[in-house]
């Protein structure tokens, strides 16, 4: 039986075949950003023909198959979501314009007074003001006026919504509102989705809360139609297993759990790049601290395992929205293959976050893409062989890519083509030194501690002078880094996170509120895991708190080690606190401790998968070489004659020096003079400086 694994990104779709005897494939199709399903079954059509069975016969000795994506993430940024209306209490009808009166911008932006404000995710027009009031302490203050509601109601069914979401103040305390608020729709616009945010998100911050509400009800329409049909898609071509959805927790639900809640499908792709990254170091006997990049079409990801324990945030944007769920913290930024390069008017190079995409793509695709890319100057600099792209698979021409550079970048600089696109591969790489700053030094951690795990398609081409950069000594390229979080997804658990707010101080504890919704939290979990299916013995509960001094703005993350709170364990909670904010911070006062959210996390263990371990090489390492060509190197400011090497023809034991170039099948490894790359009996690549 295979596993399967299939990571929709914003240029191409991964696909990767995991055999019983440990054995990965890895196939590469350009995504259909307008039909995505048929971007996976076109990575399928290419499975298919490797190994020689119909696709029903692939599909049907398939145990598990898993599928993250950035369809959401896309229809967020773009607009493309359903046309959807809010209801809300009267007199908050402007939350979401307001958001949080900052502009959604920047703090150094926030004091640029010649900037629009931005448009709130939801029009104001759309936006229903309800009488009625929940108070603090759940008590109802003002009864629900259920006319206004059915006059909202017809309202929006006349504006043609597609999706309604419904966020009244303190609804974590009290969800009667929201809940009857829900009945009346089902009666005035049957059949039309809603999002309760007593369902989606019930914790505090009602701006927060609401935003988020108002992304899964825009979201739910299309998501929801696109998980099912393709679980249904795939049954009918053989597939008897449950369709698993990546979440952005790093776990994985069934399709149709996260159809209910499609939330949590934003940012689902790169949140499987740490889990790829922890597996990949722990296996290769490189610890438990790694740092985690991917660099692939469009984006360049970066995140942080510490302890083997991944990072993770509440604190969440995609675009100008925010929203509050528990996630895999992930720095994403507009540095990929495809990131288009420009000179500004004072002569600067810039790079990103905009991107050709996968259609039409880099110029050198020949596609009709006319901006020059990060992909078009590792052409000219000699980094990628135009005869070798995805092992052959498709061609691409040099000549275009010299023309862009010349044009866009070169020209107007007054300088040559070569400057110009070295000058493109060193701000881009900057740009990544920054976004793997962001999850380490700006959060006090060392990055000379940890182990650098570099993937994505574009990642290996630039990873050792960003290592450099940070002072990272190790660099694990792994044999499958064009599809890491493909890869990933196949080490991901059955895991959802589920959060409900009350506000207690430990100076008047409410042990009774606290240990309802902890027993209250405890059974979803349980429920939860009941719906995957999974064993009760295979299950695990994880219960923690988001916590704060008093006068603090925002909380950290405190783990608790038991699913209840009594008087005898109070003072442990403040001590784990102390010792937490102490940690990240540097320090911890005699303050009371005021906490503000409890979270269970869900865990159900999948069976582990194996790796192939590989005999070690027999033939020399020059059995290897392909040729030789110039390439140019940043550090010689010119092009030196380097060695080619067929990394498929490397085997465990092999040792490759520097200046040389290793091109696998879906990835390039760009070794500067001074570093050297050792195969690992897993196939992996481990870099560093000699």
């Amino acid at each position: 039986m295979s596993t399967i694994a299939v990571d929709v990104g914003g240029t191409f779709t991964d696909l990767i075949v995991s055999d019983d005897e440990g054995k990965i494939s890895l196939f590469k199709a350009p995504t259909v950003p307008e039909s995505p399903t048929e971007g996976v079954f076109a990575a399928l059509a290419l499975a298919v023909d490797h190994y020689g069975v119909p696709l029903r016969e692939l599909l049907k000795g398939t145990e598990a198959l898993s599928h993250g994506t950035t369809v959401a993430t896309n229809a967020v940024l773009t607009g493309d979501c359903a046309k959807t209306g809010l209801m809300i209490n009267h007199g908050y009808e402007d939350l979401l314009t307001i958001g949080l009166g900052s502009k959604g911008k920047p703090a150094e932006d926030m004091f640029r007074s010649h900037m629009a404000y931005p448009e709130p995710f939801i029009p104001r027009y759309l936006t229903m003001g309800i009488r009625g009031r929940i108070n603090a302490e759940g008590g109802v203050e003002t009864p629900l006026n259920e006319d206004d509601v059915r006059e909202g109601a017809r309202q929006l069914k006349k504006w043609n919504v597609e999706a309604v979401a419904v966020s009244v103040l303190w609804s974590p305390a009290n969800a009667s509102h929201e809940q009857r608020i829900a009945e009346i729709l089902e009666e005035e616009m049957p059949g039309i989705p809603y999002s309760l945010g007593s369902d989606v998100n019930p914790v505090i911050r009602e701006y927060e809360r609401t935003s988020t509400t108002a992304l899964d009800a825009a979201i739910k329409p299309f998501l929801s139609k696109y998980a099912l049909d393709l679980e249904s898609r795939l049954k009918e071509s053989g597939y008897e297993g449950e369709l698993l959805m990546v979440n952005s927790n790093g776990g994985v639900m069934r399709a149709d759990e996260l159809a209910r809640l499609p939330i949590y499908s934003i940012k689902s792709g790169p949140s499987m790049g740490p889990a790829a990254g922890l597996a990949l170091s722990q296996r290769e006997g490189q610890g438990d601290n790694v740092l985690v990049c991917d660099m692939g079409g469009t984006s360049f990801d970066a995140s942080l395992v510490t302890e083997g324990r991944i990072a993770s945030t509440t604190v969440n944007q995609v675009g100008p929205f925010h929203y509050n769920l528990p996630c895999v913290e992930v720095n994403s930024i507009g540095a990929g293959g495809g990131s288009i390069a420009r000179v500004d008017s004072g002569g600067l190079v810039h790079v990103g976050p905009s991107s050709a995409g996968a259609n039409p793509g880099p110029a050198c695709y020949g596609l009709g893409g006319d901006e020059p890319t990060v992909t078009d100057a590792n052409v000219v600099l000699g980094y990628l062989n135009p005869d070798y792209f995805l092992a052959g698979a498709m061609k691409i021409d040099p000549t275009q890519s010299e023309r862009v550079i010349k044009e866009k970048v070169a020209d107007p600089m007054g300088t040559d083509v070569i400057q110009g696109a070295s000058l493109v591969y060193a701000v881009v790489n900057q740009n990544m030194v920054k976004g793997l700053e962001e999850v380490s030094i700006r959060r006090g951690i060392d990055p000379r501690e940890y182990i650098l795990v570099a993937g994505g398609g574009a990642g290996a081409a630039h990873i050792v002078p960003i290592a450099q950069e940070l002072g990272i000594d190790k660099v694990l390229v792994p044999h499958m880094a064009a599809g890491l979080c493909a890869f990933g997804t196949l080490f991901g658990e059955v895991m959802f996170q589920r959060a409900r707010g009350l506000i207690t101080e430990t100076s008047a504890f409410d042990f009774d509120g606290v240990n309802s919704i902890l027993e209250s939290l405890e059974q979803e979990g349980q429920d939860f895991l009941s719906r995957a299916s999974i064993p009760p013995e295979m299950r695990r509960l994880e219960f923690s708190i988001a916590a704060r001094y008093t006068y603090q703005v925002f909380e950290i993350e405190v783990l608790l080690p038991w699913n209840r709170v009594t008087p005898e364990r109070l003072p442990e909670l403040i001590e784990l606190f102390h010792q937490t904010h102490n940690s990240r911070y540097g320090l911890d006062v005699d303050n009371p401790v005021e906490c503000v959210n409890w979270v269970v996390k869900a865990v159900g263990t999948r069976p582990q998968i194996r790796l192939e371990e590989r005999e070690p090489a027999t033939g020399d390492v020059d059995s290897a070489v392909k040729g030789r060509r110039p390439v140019y190197f940043i550090e010689d400011r010119d092009f030196v004659d380097t060695t080619i090497y067929a990394g498929e023809k490397l085997g465990p034991g092999h040792t490759v020096s520097g200046p040389a170039v290793v091109e696998e099948p879906q990835t390039t490894i760009v070794l500067p003079k001074g570093h050297r790359a050792t195969v690992t009996s897993l196939k992996n690549y481990l870099l560093e400086p000699q």
